[in-house]
């Protein structure tokens, strides 16, 4: 039987290792083919975004160049690999775990973060850049690509992960701080604007950009108005998370003939399936996490674990809540008492990108439930959708803890 890589994201890791790999390579081939440079991709929390990021960086990274056929010998790449593979110097940040308390704790943060992608980058390839290492983040980015492009052969593909993981947190209680970040002088704004810099000069030919909601993608345009959302691509509807063919094969390579599955698959799809992030799409999608937990579960327990919910899905609830003020806290409130009385959120059409210099509509607000997680696509015509609860984790879960906020109101 297979390991389960719970909680696991390295890719190389989990070759090594020998655990269970759910081949999502395909669409490494999609999206170059889809001829966009740079692409923003979001995912509600827990769905296997950093592990793509993994996959992402093993396969176009030079440095692994000579290890592509161990790492990918059993994958839809490694037998159908594009021009692109192992051609590029991937530089790689990722922006979560920033102490967003104070405006000096997340400057600090997030100054850090970018350091540590720096840093590891000169590690990795073994070079002596003496670019600024202090200062401002935009000013240290700008004089690393200026003293990199003359060390390395070749182009720089950018993958940022988590790109909103501190901005997210800051709308939930410190709204001015991010506005001050992220406008036109704010330090997040500034570095990206380096970063399109490198664009524009040619040196930065690739970005992939994953996190959870696009309310700071238009808070960014001015600066960085090249990324090109593929959230809702059709063909990228079952990138992440896992289709039901997917979770009975890992049941089957995980737990094989000690578990029933034709009698499970009723019970998983009720707890873990339901996501839909295009209306065209023919699949839903079962929460990667949810059902990697189930499977670690039942492998160690050797019978269904009594306790379906897995606690590390639990997001900080405070946090959480405090998202629901952004703008018009009653008018979101009636919208959150209308879903939980089980009312489908009819005729939306989904925001592709928030500006908090507008008006922040009811049509933000169920968008915005739709990228947490909290709702998703039932069916839609033409540009509009009808959105539900994907499924009884998220109504038990959440819900029940939103109507306790309610009922405080």
């Amino acid at each position: 039987m297979k390991k389960i890589p719970y909680g696991i994201s390295d890719y190389k890791t989990i070759v090594e290792k020998h655990y269970l790999y759910v081949d999502k390579t395909r669409y490494i081939e999609i999206l170059e083919e889809s001829g966009e440079p740079y692409v923003v991709f979001l995912r509600p929390r827990r769905f296997g975004k950093s592990l793509f990021t993994s996959v992402l960086e093993y396969y176009y990274d030079v440095k692994y160049k000579d290890e592509f056929d161990e790492l990918f010998k059993d994958t839809y790449i490694g037998q159908n690999p594009t021009n692109d593979k192992n051609s590029y110097y991937v530089l790689k940040f990722n922006f979560s775990g920033i102490n967003t308390s104070t405006k000096e704790s997340l400057l600090q943060g997030f100054t850090e973060n970018v350091i540590k992608g720096l840093e590891f980058f000169e590690t990795k390839y073994n070079l002596e850049l003496k670019y600024k290492k202090e200062g401002m983040p935009s000013e240290m980015f700008n004089s690393f690509l200026g003293k990199v492009e003359s060390k390395i052969e070749g182009k720089l593909y950018v993958i940022i992960d988590e790109y909103d993981h501190f901005a997210n947190e800051l709308l939930s209680y410190q709204v001015e701080t991010f506005e001050e970040t992220i406008s036109r002088t704010g330090f997040v704004r500034k570095w990206y604007e380096v970063l399109k810099i490198g664009t524009d000069n040619g040196l930065v030919q690739r970005i992939y950009m994953t996190g959870v909601s696009p309310i700071t993608l238009d808070s960014m345009t001015s600066g960085f108005n090249i990324a090109k959302n593929k959230t809702r691509h059709t063909k990228l509807n079952e990138c992440l998370g896992f289709t039901e063919e997917e979770v009975r094969g890992i049941l089957k390579e995980t737990i094989g003939g000690d578990i029933d599955i034709e009698k499970e698959m009723p019970l998983l799809k009720r707890y873990y399936n339901g996501y839909l992030f295009n209306e065209d799409a023919k699949n839903r999608i079962f929460n990667s996490d949810m059902v990697l937990y189930y499977a670690s579960e039942y492998q160690t327990l050797g019978s269904r674990p009594k306790v379906l919910i897995d606690p590390n899905i639990s997001s900080d609830y405070n946090k959480i809540s405090n998202l629901f003020t952004l703008k018009n806290r009653e008018r979101n409130m009636t919208i959150l008492q209308e879903i939980i009385e089980s009312k489908e959120q009819e005729n939306v059409t989904i925001t592709a990108e928030y500006s908090l210099a507008k008006e922040f509509t009811s049509e933000d607000f169920r968008s915005l439930l739709f990228y947490l997680g909290f709702l998703t696509i039932k069916d839609g015509i033409i540009n509009m959708v009808n959105l539900q609860v994907p499924n009884y984790v998220i109504k038990e879960m959440y819900f029940d803890f939103f109507g306790k906020i309610i009922k405080e109101e």
